[in-house]
């Protein structure tokens, strides 16, 4: 019998209530995160409270679609349209890439840092789910379109060696993987999982996927040949994003939204919004930076 890699259950790390709580991730003994729609940025020390009242917030045109660290220091983050660079404050704000979606129903989604220290970057339809949003490949030069085709593109990660890459679209509930190599980027897409609204990824050092199901209040643990082999119940339907972080990386955190939530959800499930944490008998990698 295979040893569960989650130890216990899910408990309440950052009671905050996000509308849509995404983009985790960890650095310097702190946790990141941000609230789509409300255009806040977050970072949680390890230590603090509960209720966030140790953490910083930073506030930004929403929507903050999703964030990076910078390998020079600050952030690069993911706006509607607009790709920026900050300081670690927020300040020193600049522009270094903006899109022209095909229209007005399409703003920037999940973005996270590929092993070359590049931004890659998804959009979403957010009003009819159709198949015209994009990836985007962004460096300090500017955005450069990968291929277009989704629907809500989401959950980027690449595996431990660094030769394959995994992307989510939500609105087709599938996971794609793809050769990787840092001068080509993704090979040709095929279908690894699919059947659940998958939302953010993140892996292991087993290589093992983990999966955020929104709707469903769970995440799953994804072997390297597409099965399901860990079911960890979260007290919030919408799953949102996952991260592994702790002083060991061994604490897998979980984010998630009140969106789309009736009065009678949020009732049984109050912490709706809020980061949720798990032990577990493996461990993260670091997060990757952003060269630009």
């Amino acid at each position: 019998m295979t040893i569960p890699a989650a130890i216990g259950e899910a408990r309440i790390w950052r009671d905050g209530r996000a509308i849509l709580g995404e983009s985790l991730w960890w650095k310097d003994d702190a946790l990141h995160w941000c609230d789509i729609t409300a255009g806040r940025l977050h970072r949680g020390p390890g230590s603090g409270a509960t209720d966030g009242s140790n953490d910083t917030v930073l506030s930004f045109d929403p929507p903050l679609a999703s964030f990076q660290p910078r390998a020079s220091g600050g952030y690069v983050i993911a706006l509607g349209s607009r790709v920026v660079v900050c300081d670690a404050d927020g300040g020193a704000e600049r522009e270094i890439a903006r899109v022209a979606h095909t229209h007005g129903g399409i703003r920037f989604n999940e973005g996270k840092c590929d092993p070359a220290g590049e931004f890659q970057l998804g959009s979403m339809n957010i009003t009819t789910g159709e198949p015209d949003a994009a990836v985007y490949r962004v460096t300090s030069a500017g955005a450069r379109l990968v291929r277009g085709g989704f629907g809500t593109a989401n959950g980027f990660e690449w595996s431990v060696d660094e030769t394959t890459a995994y992307l989510t679209d939500t609105a087709t509930e599938t996971i794609y993987r793809a050769p990787w190599t840092a001068e080509a980027g993704f090979g040709e897409l095929v279908p690894f999982i699919s059947g659940r609204m998958h939302d953010g990824l993140t892996i292991d050092r087993d290589g093992y996927l983990w999966s955020g199901i929104y709707g469903d209040g769970v995440v799953v643990r994804i072997s390297p040949e597409g099965e399901v082999v860990e079911t960890v119940e979260i007290p919030a339907p919408n799953v949102t994003s996952v991260a592994f972080g702790g002083d060991d990386l061994s604490t897998l955190f979980v984010a998630t939204a009140r969106e789309n939530l009736t009065e009678e959800q949020l009732e049984a499930h109050p912490q709706s919004g809020g980061v949720f944490a798990v032990d577990t008998r493996t461990a993260g990698l670091p997060v990757r930076t952003f060269a630009g």
